[in-house]
């Protein structure tokens, strides 16, 4: 089967160039000059799906991973090089390759899954994609999510607890604005423009507009026509494919249960594209995206918090103080024995307190404390 990358070509396959990409990418210097551990590593496993939302830094875990082999042990196959333009490659040239050069370990990255018929054979495959594609039992799938703050935090090399939190509101959670000292606005731009078409790039902006809101697909059509000219049937599209990118999640609700909270994957690049991007809302999305990246199962309360599947209350509130919650926690104490809440925790900027009602209690505690307590809750 002829597969074809990147702009189609109108004339036969001729071996040759296929032959040549694949020794310009056995040749080609893969060395990466720094490079931050995370706390997540590659399996040790022969198959190997890696995916997860643009810039999350799967690339660089699989580059670090290849420095364990000899340079002529691994294959590195990068399909978004622009040298594909114009050009094609045969699954069955890669693993007449692969065989012929007695390669250990083979990695298809910025792959998708039509791009071969059937999966080159190899000891080690990795394959590295924005996407989720089931491969079955004999595939071990990782999920790379953009850095939570701890891993924000271990990037850092001075600063206060408070002034790498403020840094961290900042900058968001892309790995590469973790470590760059230039302007954060400079850096979204590049981002979004290499990893967005020109019509996903405004719809990342009314996506940004809604974060953290409640909303229906329908909604965002609405408000996305009488900004821009596009059809009904594309933004349902384009809406499918950021979510299966990764790029929004919608939280259903526990309270209205025909209700979804839409949750952008950056609250520092939701912020950059909007104007209606308050400081609330920003916190809010650290405190969403924070139960996700440590695996906890939720529903959204309303606008105004989480619901674990513990039956803890997680609330955003960062500069709530301690009587005016106890007063707000009276007037919705029916509301959280409605859902049989357990335990309430209000997510605050530095403000520390607790209280309790009836058989409720109430901790407040700040957001740099509570995520070290993330996976417990």
């Amino acid at each position: 089967m002829r597969i074809y990358v990147g702009m189609r070509a109108t004339r036969p396959t001729h071996k040759g160039v296929s032959m040549q990409l694949l020794e310009y990418f056995y040749d080609r210097n893969n060395n990466i000059t720094t490079y931050h551990q995370r706390k997540f590593s590659i399996p040790d496993t022969n198959r190997i799906l890696i995916y997860g939302a643009p810039a999350s830094g799967k690339s660089y875990l699989t580059l670090d991973y290849i420095t364990n082999y000899e340079q002529e042990e691994a294959l590195y196959i990068d399909f978004a090089d622009p040298k594909f333009q114009f050009r094609d490659m045969m699954e069955e040239d890669v693993e007449g390759f692969v065989e012929a050069n007695e390669i250990e370990l083979l990695v298809l990255d910025h792959y998708e899954h039509e791009y071969f018929e059937i999966l080159p054979n190899a000891k080690k495959l990795i394959i590295i994609s924005d996407r989720f594609y089931d491969y079955g039992e004999t595939f071990e799938n990782l999920e790379l999510p953009l850095l939570d703050y701890e891993e924000f935090f271990s990037f850092q090399k001075r600063g206060t607890e408070r002034q790498i939190f403020n840094q961290f509101l900042r900058q968001g959670t892309l790995p590469q604005l973790a470590t760059q000292t230039a302007p954060k606005e400079q850096l979204f731009q590049t981002f979004i423009q290499s990893h967005f078409s020109l019509s996903e790039q405004k719809l990342l902006g009314v996506l940004a507009h809604f974060n953290t809101s409640s909303v229906t697909t329908h909604q965002l059509y609405t408000y996305a026509k009488e900004r821009y000219k596009i059809s009904k049937d594309l933004i349902y599209k384009q809406i499918k494919i950021l979510q299966q990118r990764g790029i929004i999640k919608f939280i259903p609700d526990t309270i209205n249960p025909t209700a979804k909270k839409l949750i952008f994957f950056d609250f520092a690049l939701a912020k950059y594209l909007t104007l209606t991007q308050s400081f609330p809302k920003q916190f809010d999305t650290m405190v969403a995206l924070s139960l996700l990246k440590h695996n906890v199962e939720f529903r959204a309360f309303g606008i105004s918090g989480y619901l674990t599947e513990k039956r803890d209350l997680i609330i955003p509130a960062p500069f709530e103080s301690e009587e005016s919650f106890w007063k707000k926690a009276h007037s919705k104490f029916i509301t959280y024995r409605l859902v049989e809440a357990k335990k309430i925790y209000i997510i605050t900027v530095t403000a520390q307190y607790r209280f309790k009602i009836e058989n409720i209690e109430f901790e407040a505690i700040p957001f740099y404390e509570w995520v070290v307590i993330n996976d417990e809750i």
